[in-house]
């Protein structure tokens, strides 16, 4: 769905979701200071939901961190990592009131399942790894084929076609057919309980904020097909795709522009 930049579109949107990796930073980067500029003033005019695969610690580290938001800002933002698998506001502190986790024995399978897919590829097994290739983010399990801190040039240059990441896609669809299985990041794979995935968490927070659809705007990079982004847009929420933060930035500028004009 095409958004247009017109003031009218944007008076009437009343939540904004981001994506973080690759959509507000680079991939497991931390927000800019252009960047911090541009939410704080967003904040001050209308709810900001941030929806990720990563866990909170993720979003408190690249987006809170930076931010350094006043408390009165804070109430304007709502948490969704894991793809929604957590929903967090501020109330005097950040608090997680709805969650929805894997239990040991589906952290056991997946985690099976990933080192044997893993294993059986050579290119994948002999990677340079930077960090964990494997992540438990409790009600997400994660898999990063460069490992979680491969620098950024490396990752984009490992899959720039997406092939590598849909072919893993396909075999890991086979062996978790229960569970859902998305391309994240520039070189990693989200698997998340069935019907968890963004559409998933902007639903709720949607139903938290009693917001209907058509007052929702959601800006990622991964809007395609197997990207972690698309099913927002599939649920009828209008979507802008990005290249990067850098697009993102001047979205924002533009968007802000009429907010305030």
């Amino acid at each position: 769905m095409t958004v247009y930049n017109t003031k009218k579109t944007f008076q009437k949107k009343k939540l904004f979701a981001f994506d973080v990796d690759g959509t507000i930073t680079p991939s497991r980067g931390i927000m800019d200071s252009e960047m911090t500029k541009l939410f704080l003033k967003l904040l001050e005019y209308k709810k900001v939901a941030i929806i990720t695969g990563g866990a909170f610690a993720d979003i408190n580290r690249q987006v809170l961190q930076p931010l350094n938001l006043p408390n009165h800002l804070k109430k304007n933002l709502i948490l969704l990592p894991t793809n929604g698998g957590g929903l967090w506001v501020f109330n005097n502190e950040w608090q997680e009131i709805a969650s929805h986790k894997f239990t040991e024995d589906e952290k056991q399978k997946i985690t099976e399942v990933l080192i044997e897919v893993n294993n059986a590829d050579q290119k994948l097994k002999n990677n340079i790894c930077y960090g964990q290739k494997i992540q438990d983010r409790e009600s997400q399990i994660t898999y990063a084929a460069l490992g979680e801190y491969a620098p950024i040039e490396l990752k984009l240059a490992w899959d720039p076609d997406l092939k590598k990441r849909i072919a893993l896609q396909h075999k890991l669809q086979r062996k978790l057919p229960e569970f859902e299985v998305k391309i994240g990041g520039k070189t990693s794979i989200d698997i998340t309980p069935k019907g968890m995935d963004k559409a998933y968490a902007i639903k709720k927070v949607m139903e938290y904020l009693k917001q209907p659809k058509e007052e929702v705007l959601f800006i990622g990079d991964a809007v395609y097909e197997n990207g972690n982004d698309f099913p927002v847009q599939q649920a009828g929420i209008e979507t802008i795709k990005v290249n990067g933060p850098e697009e993102t930035k001047e979205r924002l500028i533009k968007l802000l522009t009429n907010i305030s004009s």
